[in-house]
Formats: structure tokens, sequence, C-alpha cells
């Protein structure tokens, strides 16, 4: 990735929404973009605030002098910022990694070296860390990225179903287990890195969207271009327990929201422990309906 030094705007204007949370820096340099950042709760939204009102004290005597930016071209501060969030590239090796790590790595490198030419990288700064990636290379990363995900999909789904029928595993089994996780890693990633950074809406958004779409979208959209060209019905759908799964969903979601109410919207850790149980008693009780 490109090199760049990094650029310390001197903040003198600042911006407060208090009910949503919204913080908005404005840049000193006229034409430059504005900082704008959202708190996920509001105790680190009062904490931010004190930190800047400790910056802008700190920093009134350089803008006294007309000082608009502190540039770090020379490493004179702090070290810790200047190699922070670093871009690995896919097929670079990896360093410091395990004997299992490494053997991982040489076996994905065709795919790696494959999705690192045809997945354009946006991630280009500039010396001042401007992104120059145009809109059109944003549309492109977009496109190709879902792309992978739909063929990576396909072939999970398609490798699945193969494998249920040479070891005599039935599609619901199959469905409720390797194929129900392996379509929800891309939604899981998605959430964790949303929770990581503090973002606790965003990742349980992220779920139910997921859920929603998945329901009405990867569900409705199959039955409706297989009934326009089928004389507008379907009848070929075997009832293997989708009631059953159908009630265990509607009594998660009302789980859910009677915690949520309880708790005054705060996520606790015995929450997770409790839903990774249900989903793990779900699962055996699938299996248990099929071969016991």
């Amino acid at each position: 990735p490109t090199k760049h030094a990094m650029v310390y705007p001197l903040f003198d204007e600042i911006h407060v929404d208090v009910k949503r949370r919204i913080i908005q820096l404005v840049h000193p340099v006229e034409g430059k973009r504005d900082f704008v950042l959202i708190a996920p709760s509001l105790a680190i939204f009062d904490a931010v605030l004190q930190a800047l009102d400790k910056y802008v004290t700190a920093t009134s005597s350089l803008r006294d002098m007309g000082v608009t930016e502190l540039e770090d071209d020379r490493g004179v501060l702090s070290k810790r910022d200047r190699n922070a969030d670093p871009h690995v590239e896919l097929i670079e090796f990896p360093k410091n990694a395990s004997m299992p790590g490494i053997a991982l790595w040489v076996a994905t490198f065709p795919l790696r070296l494959i999705m690192h030419y045809s997945l354009p990288d946006v991630r280009q700064l500039d010396h001042h860390g401007h992104v120059t990636a145009s809109i059109f290379v944003a549309y492109m990363s977009t496109v190709m990225s879902l792309t992978w995900l739909l063929a990576g999909s396909y072939t999970m789904v398609v490798s699945l179903e193969s494998l249920a029928d040479v070891i005599g595993i039935p599609d619901s089994v199959m469905g409720v287990t390797l194929s129900a996780a392996g379509t929800s890693l891309p939604a899981y990633i998605a959430s964790r890195i949303a929770a990581e950074r503090g973002f606790g809406n965003q990742a349980v958004a992220n779920v139910f969207g997921s859920n929603t779409f998945n329901i009405f979208v990867g569900l409705g959209l199959p039955w409706v271009i297989y009934c326009l060209a089928n004389d507008g019905s379907y009848s070929e759908l075997e009832n293997e327990h989708i009631l059953e799964s159908i009630l265990t969903m509607a009594g998660a979601l009302v789980l859910f929201v009677a915690l949520m109410l309880q708790t005054g919207y705060v996520v606790l850790k015995w929450h997770a422990d409790l839903f990774v149980l249900l989903y793990v008693c779900y699962v055996a009780y699938s299996i248990g309906q099929v071969f016991l």
C-alpha cells in the first residue's frame, strides 16, 4: 500500500447533536472534509466530548499562531498512529504464522491470487491520507465482492448437497446445520466487526436485516420466478418439519424483544449464552426428528 503521512487537524469548531450522539468536527482548512463521529452509547459520547475539550485547549496556542494542521512526515508524533490499521494484501505471506496457518495459506493461495487481482483495492491513499480511488473503482469493488460472495455461496450449497447424498444425510438436517452456518458467516463477520467497534445497534440490525432479506427475497424471489415459468404455482414443497422451524424462529424473536424490554435495550453476556444454548438445542432437536 501507498505510504502516507499522518495529518492532525487543529479543530476549533465542533458541532454536537446530543439526541443522536453525533459530533461534527469542522476541518480548519477550507475545502477539506469535516469529520463526523457517531457514538454508540451516551457514556462514550460524553468521554469523547471531554477528550475533545482537552484537545482544543491544548492546541489553542498553535491555532493562535495560525497553524491549522500538524503533519507527521518525520515521525515525530505517535508511532502507534503511524502504524495503525495496516492493510495486509491477500497474497502477502503471513508473518509469525504457525505451521497450520502457513499450510492453509499455501492451500488457498490460488484463490487468494485470483481474488487479489479481480477485486479493485479502494484503500489507496495519497501522501496526505486522502482517498485516491475513484467512485468507479468503488462500484467495481462492490460488484466483484458480491460476485465472489454469490459464487462462494453457490459452491457451498452444491458441495453440501453432494456430500449429503454421499453420506446419506437428509437435506433438512444439512440445511439447519452446515448450510445455515455457512450462509450466515458474512452476516456474522459484519456484525462482529460492528460490535467490536462499539456499534451494537448496527450489529443487531444487521442480523435482523439479513434474516428479513432471506425470508422475503431469498425465499420469495425464487418462488416468483418459478411460478411465473410454471403456470403460477409450486407444489413440490415437502413439509420436513418446516412448521417447527417457523415457530422456533418466532419464539426466538419474541424472547429477544422481551429481554430487550426488560433490560432497557442492554445486551448482557448471559443473553448471548442463552441464545447459543437454544441454538444447540434446536440443532439437536432437528437432528433427532430425523434419526430418532
